[in-house]
């Protein structure tokens, strides 16, 4: 009697053990191997920008026609091929400032289209749109949620300083690059990277999938992002709570712009409070953009996004020079 009672038990445990495991297979695909990535597609990702901004078409076709719109690839982390866009002056001898843009999940560089015009005709500086692992035309077999993306953001950094050696250099991240945005910069990075800007960057890849399981399928995070947590760490090498932009925004010294929309119900706008609080050391401003949706600020706030953006990057540069000022 002893013997079936273990033996039931034992064959329900372990059923509960496959099934939780299958349900970790299930969420991590979805979540990261998603059947519908339209950042692999390029030419729908340009056409949905040009659906909105019908103007932008001659723009980006001008920009090609000149030479001033390319493509480059370089290598990552493990020889992965990394494709990114340049998007370079005329007169880049003379205009040597440039920024890094960075896509969110399921985008690609096109995607950004309407960000990179902010940098390149607004505020004259040159542009590289990278594309993270897993999107666009770069290498890849699952989406990162941006943790080990900010990795090759690093070879991403060099490159552009590389092109433009006496320029200073922002990174300006939407979503998920908001919170690679977030994630770099509790990273060592180079005297010539000057500030950030995270656009409705979420706190943590745990924090983000949690809510979308409540949101999207009425589950509980425990124990269904327990069990895809183990799976990721065993078949992708990261989990999903060392994934952590408030974590690695304690360690941030340099200065960060937080924009959030406050009707965002993707990434809810508590996030951003989350992560404007954990930044304790350097400069930072925070907007909460009225009404907006996920993403869709600079849409719906074009100019008090430019107002934004020129103010903070002009505090940061007033900033620097009082420092440097007071030091001699």
């Amino acid at each position: 009697m002893i013997r079936k009672s273990v033996t039931i038990l034992l064959s329900v445990l372990i059923l509960l053990l496959i099934l939780s495991i299958g349900i970790g297979y299930y969420f991590t695909n979805t979540a990261l191997c998603p059947a519908e990535n339209r950042g692999r597609d390029v030419e729908l990702c340009k056409e949905l920008v040009y659906n909105r901004y019908p103007e932008l078409r001659q723009w980006h076709d001008s920009l090609q026609a000149n030479g001033l719109l390319r493509d480059t690839f370089i290598v990552g982390n493990n020889n992965t091929r990394l494709h990114g866009l340049i998007v370079c002056h005329p007169d880049s001898d003379r205009i040597q400032d440039h920024s890094l843009v960075l896509h969110g999940y399921t985008d690609d560089a096109e995607i950004m289209m309407r960000y990179y015009y902010l940098h390149y005709e607004v505020l004259k500086r040159n542009v590289i749109v990278p594309e993270h692992f897993g999107h666009g035309l770069s290498e890849g077999d699952h989406i990162r949620m941006g943790w080990l993306d900010r990795l090759e953001i690093h070879h991403w950094i060099e490159t552009a300083h590389k092109l433009w050696p006496q320029g200073e250099q922002i990174v300006h991240g939407l979503s998920m690059g908001g919170a690679t945005t977030m994630m770099l910069s509790g990273d060592p990075t180079p005297d010539y990277l000057k500030a950030f800007i995270e656009d409705c960057g979420y706190t943590s890849t745990w924090d983000q999938l949690a809510y979308r399981l409540e949101n999207d399928y009425n589950l509980p995070a425990h124990p269904v992002l327990d069990c895809a947590d183990w799976v990721c760490q065993r078949r992708f090498g990261w989990g999903f709570k060392e994934s952590s932009a408030v974590a690695q925004l304690a360690k941030s010294t340099k200065p960060m712009l937080f924009i959030h929309g406050d009707a965002d119900d993707f990434v809810p706008c508590r996030m951003v409070y989350q992560c404007y609080d954990a930044k304790r050391q350097g400069y930072k401003e925070l907007w909460i953009a009225p009404g907006s949706k996920h993403a869709k600020t600079i849409h719906e706030h074009w100019d008090e996004y430019i107002g934004h953006v020129r103010n903070y990057l002009n505090a940061v540069r007033n900033s620097e020079t009082a420092t440097e000022t007071s030091a001699q």
